[in-house]
């Protein structure tokens, strides 16, 4: 007999009149060197039904057919409909087979990406994210949600944006539960995990457990340094779940220097050694600072070992408040374009990136969209306000404890402003010679200007995305 589950790294969705079905590898962390593209699916609300009685463990066609039957009316032909619709999705690796159920279990397939629509006849030329936003009347469709469940954190990183004197704050389980519930109901894949440091929170497990139940694609920003054997266990349980991390320097005098706590590179390496013992995905963010120019190198030599990646973060912000104090330890445009001119002449993976920008952005119209805020994702922080995206928390869209989620993104008129904006309303970057070497950011311009003004344009930027430019067209 023919046994069938859902592929462990897929999410699947089911919209009422259509159902989502797609790789979590999209949010999750790949091995170093590993590309993806996307594979996602567009299915008709038959085939929705018909999934919907699918699990992530194997169940027979007899038991999936008992469940099909009490949805649709028994007719002749219904049983070998249903085997051929599965039998399509395993060809695609969204769906797993096998002749047992230990066959089952043991069957992996690499999910494709060549997508096609099975919703509709006229959908097959359409994009699946143009499809959803018609579904959404023509907005974007959510795809993420970040929340920080704490504020308080127990490092005191010298460029951290958010301000010392406000790290103190715990979200309230209930306050967690009607998130992930409203997350639920608008049908989110993702939902990061961060503070602060989330591992602070007592609940963090319970937390996890719940995104885990309801079939959440969970990424978790920590410092590693509360890491223990119980929480690796949960994490062990979802394999939609990843985990990034911040290395400093592989000695300990620059990055204990950097995070103010003792022994916290020792404990923030152990514990990514647990992890990728453990198979779970990690990767090491390395924001580059005065204070660790000379030892990033390390840092990334050593991931190179472990097979992870690290991303060179040079793009330093200042706080929500506006205080500017954090960016003091920013490299000097000097310093920046040598680290850039280094990267560049060494480092191909860094060329290509580079290059990959460039083209992206040459695709990008005056009527294209800046970025993801409030277009797939949002953010939640520990008091329940709502605001656009990480280090923007000033810009305060709501409160999820007096409006739900959906008519914040749906109906906030401060939402569908910061939705309505484009390239073209960056007058002064139209005709820049360096504007596609350049990342427009809206939280960049608001926390460094002192009256929060997301348009007033910050020069350190302006002359990374010319640096960028000088050293691409000279190499």
């Amino acid at each position: 007999m023919k046994y069938y589950r859902i592929n462990q790294l897929v999410l699947f969705r089911h919209f009422g009149d259509f159902g989502y079905i797609t790789d979590n590898r999209n949010f999750g962390y790949n091995p170093l060197g590993e590309s993806f593209t996307l594979g996602d699916e567009i299915i008709s609300e038959t085939g929705a039904d018909i999934v919907s009685c699918l699990k992530k463990v194997p169940l027979s066609i007899d038991e999936i057919m008992d469940k099909v039957v009490e949805i649709f009316e028994p007719e002749t032909g219904l049983r070998s409909s249903v085997i051929e619709f599965l039998e399509l999705l395993c060809s695609k690796g969204f769906i797993l087979s096998g002749e047992s159920v230990e066959d089952c279990l043991n069957s992996g397939a690499v999910i494709r990406n060549d997508s096609q629509r099975f919703a509709e006849k006229d959908s097959s030329t359409i994009d699946t994210q143009e499809f959803l936003s018609k579904h959404y009347g023509e907005q974007p469709f959510p795809t993420s949600i970040h929340v920080e469940i704490a504020s308080e954190c127990n490092e005191r990183c010298v460029h951290c944006y958010i301000p010392h004197e406000f790290k103190q704050d715990l979200m309230d389980e209930n306050l967690f539960n009607l998130i992930l519930r409203q997350a639920i109901e608008l049908n989110l894949l993702h939902i990061t995990i961060s503070g602060g440091e989330p591992m602070l929170h007592p609940r963090f497990i319970d937390f996890l457990k719940k995104c885990r139940k309801a079939d959440m694609s969970v990424n978790i920003l920590s410092n590693l340094t509360l890491l223990n054997d119980e929480m690796i266990e949960e994490m062990k349980l979802n394999p939609l779940l990843s985990v990034q991390t911040s290395i400093y320097s592989m000695q300990e005098s620059i990055h204990d220097g950097i995070t103010h706590q003792k022994g916290s590179l020792n404990k923030t390496v152990a514990s990514v050694i647990k992890l990728i013992e453990n198979h779970i995905p990690v990767q090491i963010s390395c924001p580059l600072l005065k204070n660790n120019a000379n030892s990033y190198q390390k840092v990334k030599e050593w991931a190179t070992k472990q097979n992870i990646s690290v991303g060179i973060d040079y793009s330093i912000i200042a706080q929500y408040n506006h205080n500017k104090n954090n960016i003091n330890c920013r490299l000097s445009a000097e310093e920046l374009k040598n680290f850039i001119s280094e990267q560049f002449n060494s480092d191909s993976l860094f060329r290509d990136e580079i290059e990959k920008e460039i083209t992206e952005r040459k695709k990008k119209t005056g009527d294209d969209y800046i970025c993801s805020v409030c277009n797939s994702s949002i953010c939640i922080g520990p008091n329940g306000n709502i605001f656009p995206c990480v280090g923007w928390s000033s810009k305060i869209l709501g409160n999820i404890k007096f409006q739900s989620l959906q008519d914040v993104w749906l109906k906030s008129e401060a939402v569908k402003q910061l939705r309505a904006i484009k390239f073209k309303d960056f007058v002064n970057c139209r005709n820049c010679s360096s504007k596609d070497f350049c990342t427009i950011c809206m939280v960049r311009n608001s926390n460094e200007s002192p009256s929060g003004d997301q348009f007033e344009l910050n020069q350190y930027f302006c002359d990374m995305a010319k640096i960028k430019n000088e050293i691409y067209n000279g190499y």
